[in-house]
């Protein structure tokens, strides 16, 4: 497994520096589609649904609470294949997120980006950490959600190793339409 940190600079090609210096240690080219994952600020239920030309679907697989902590994990999938896309691991800071967040967080009916967009709740987003998982073949990143200057979300993504063959197949699909 490699892990690079990213330390945030000029974020637009110093990311670009990172993701090369991950496949240089991983001895790995990357497609541009894991690329744009990597690195993506926005909502990542928004960009896969784009890159998959598929609505997608957020499934909580598990989650717990206690006083200061909800820890999540769910799967992001297709929702014209079923096929998970993303596997994540969420820790909502309880003390940096609005009550009423918090309890749409508890119905485990919503992905993160749909909450927060739904709320309009104003977010930063700031990836520390990208990765490549050798065993399974799959690129990851860690990033943490702030809010009023506050760690609110800490979120390890996984995106699985088939991911392009979803985004290929729909380019392709597409272009003999």
């Amino acid at each position: 497994m490699v892990i690079v940190s990213v330390v945030v600079r000029d974020f637009g090609s110093h990311m670009l520096q990172k993701i090369s210096e991950l496949e240089n240690k991983s001895n790995i080219k990357l497609p541009v589609t894991k690329k744009i994952l990597l690195a993506e600020t926005g909502t990542v239920e928004q960009i896969l649904s784009i890159l998959t030309n598929s609505e997608t679907i957020v499934n909580v697989l598990k989650q717990t609470e206690d006083r200061e902590l909800i820890l999540r994990d769910v799967c992001i999938a297709s929702k014209k294949t079923g096929e998970t896309l993303v596997n994540a691991r969420s820790r909502f800071f309880l003390e940096n997120i609005p009550g009423d967040i918090i309890n749409q967080i508890k119905r485990k009916n919503l992905g993160i980006g749909n909450i927060i967009i739904g709320h309009e709740l104003e977010t930063f987003r700031k990836i520390i950490k990208i990765g490549y998982n050798s065993k399974s073949k799959s690129i990851f990143r860690v990033y943490h959600i702030i809010h009023h200057g506050k760690v609110a979300i800490e979120i390890k993504e996984c995106f699985t190793s088939d991911i392009d063959s979803n985004v290929n197949l729909e380019i392709e699909a597409e272009n003999s339409s």
